[in-house]
């Protein structure tokens, strides 16, 4: 394992059992600040209607409190990563997890809605901060080879873990000691992990310090939160002025940024990743990933409780397949894809998320657990844990470990800001065909997904391209 310190220095050689030690308490410790925002993104859905009760939310106002952390947590998770290359990478995982806690406290103890909202949205700021800087921790952290794909299969399995272990912890806590032990849940685990990071993880950096691109943060972060807004707006139609003006505006802030950065010397986000072919290719795929793991996560629950009139709990309960399948094969995927390669093992792994998705869409109208869910399920599960990890690698395989922050935030916006924008399509399109109150809405957006998972299959085919080496030393 090889990490930089404070001056971009390489730190001394480790024996190897102190020095496999120390990788795998850094290895805990980004796992564990992963899992605390992923949780983040789901505990709170269960509680909603409770949320609503006690601060005597409007029906208006209610989505706000899933709105306002996502707003900021995708607007701004770019700007995390590159802060991150620039001033520290532990020190801003740190200062993250500090602030997430701390707003996670206080949205325990609200009282109040807008006191809720603000905390929420400050909540998505240290998310941000977080979430890009574990990704390039990881890739600085390890070398490339076994010990990273490691790491990155790991990482894949509690970033896709964190949302369905939401839904069973918030549904176990709400329907217990109450909603506010939701948020408090993230006070010992943000404590544990800020204590971890201060001790076994040594500060790393970019090489070289230039002051951050000032135009181009402003710009990409300005242009990246309206059209995150504009598509969480789910109040407004299509059609509304706001929405389409928000949207027209985002187009001439990412032109301008465009123009800016190809006259920087250290852009903010560096436009030369982008002629990497895999990364390109894979920033695609993982929007599109993105759009169908976040579809079967909404209308999923929504078929459990609308459809079977399952609880909150057992809905929550009804993801368990899922999970272990998931980590079962995210463990697949690291012994066998020395032997399978990196492309073959992200399209089997789409390939089982979209016959998932396509059975869920064939089965909709038989109206069990058993008979609809549980065997897409199964292999959904197959299709998460097969995915990630060999997307990550093809994502940052070749990147100036300078590039690491910037990188890592645009794979996670992609998959944000690609989940946004396909479930608010998805959402439409089954309001055009008579909306959810039957099983044909749901079975029009589980064949829709199954469509998406089919168009990354074929990006992967056309656009990745890894020597055969690589391919060998995975």
């Amino acid at each position: 394992m090889t990490v930089r310190t404070d001056d971009g220095r390489q730190a001394a050689e480790q024996s190897p059992a102190t020095g496999a030690l120390v990788a795998r308490l850094i290895l805990v410790t980004l796992l564990m600040a992963e899992l605390l925002i992923q949780v983040d993104q789901t505990i709170v859905n269960v509680a909603l209607p409770f949320i609503q009760r006690d601060l005597d939310f409007t029906e208006s106002g209610l989505p706000w409190v899933v709105n306002a952390y996502g707003l900021l947590y995708g607007g701004l998770l770019p700007l995390g990563g590159r802060i991150g290359d620039l001033f520290g990478r532990r020190r801003v995982l740190i200062i993250g997890v500090t602030v997430f806690t701390l707003a996670s406290v206080v949205c325990g103890f609200s009282t109040d809605p807008t006191v809720m909202v603000i905390a929420r949205a400050v909540q998505g700021m240290g998310g941000a901060l977080t979430a890009p800087v574990v990704l390039s921790l990881i890739i600085t952290s390890f070398e490339e080879g076994p010990s990273r794909q490691r790491a990155f299969a790991l990482w894949g399995s509690a970033q896709a873990a964190g949302a369905l272990f939401g839904l069973i912890v918030g549904g176990l806590l709400t329907s217990g000691p109450g909603w506010e032990f939701s948020f408090f849940v993230a006070v010992p685990i943000g404590a544990l992990v800020v204590g971890l990071a201060a001790t076994t993880i040594k500060e790393s950096r970019a090489d070289e310090r230039p002051s951050i691109d000032v135009a181009g943060a402003v710009t990409f972060t300005a242009a990246l939160l309206m059209t995150v807004f504009a598509f969480l707006d789910t109040q407004r139609s299509w059609t509304s002025p706001l929405r389409g003006g928000l949207l027209v505006v985002a187009a001439v802030l990412f032109a301008v940024f465009l123009a800016v950065e190809r006259r920087q010397g250290h852009p903010f986000v560096p436009l030369q990743v982008f002629r990497l072919r895999n990364t390109s290719g894979a920033l695609a795929i993982m929007a599109i990933f993105g759009a169908t793991q976040m579809s079967y996560f909404f209308f999923v629950t929504l078929y459990l409780q609308e459809i079977l009139g399952f609880s909150a709990l057992q809905t929550g309960l009804a993801y368990l397949p899922l999970i272990a399948t998931l980590l079962v094969f995210a463990q697949v995927c690291m012994k066998t894809v020395a032997r399978v390669g990196l492309t073959r093992m992200l399209m089997t792994g789409l390939l089982c998320l979209g016959l998932g998705m396509g059975w869920l869409g064939l089965a909709a109208s038989s109206g069990s657990f058993v008979g609809t869910v549980l065997g897409p399920t199964i292999i959904s599960g197959i299709g998460l844990g097969l995915t990630m990890m060999p997307a990550g690698t093809l994502a940052t395989t070749g990147v100036d470990p300078a590039d690491a922050g910037a990188v890592s935030g645009l794979f996670n916006t992609a998959i944000l800001v690609g989940g946004s924008l396909g479930l608010a399509v998805l959402t439409t399109v089954t309001q055009a065909v008579g909306g959810l109150g039957g099983t044909h809405g749901y079975t029009v957006a589980f064949l829709c997904s199954a469509g998406l998972a089919a168009a990354a299959i074929l990006i992967a085919a056309l656009v990745i391209r890894v020597p055969k080496q690589t391919d060998a030393a995975a």
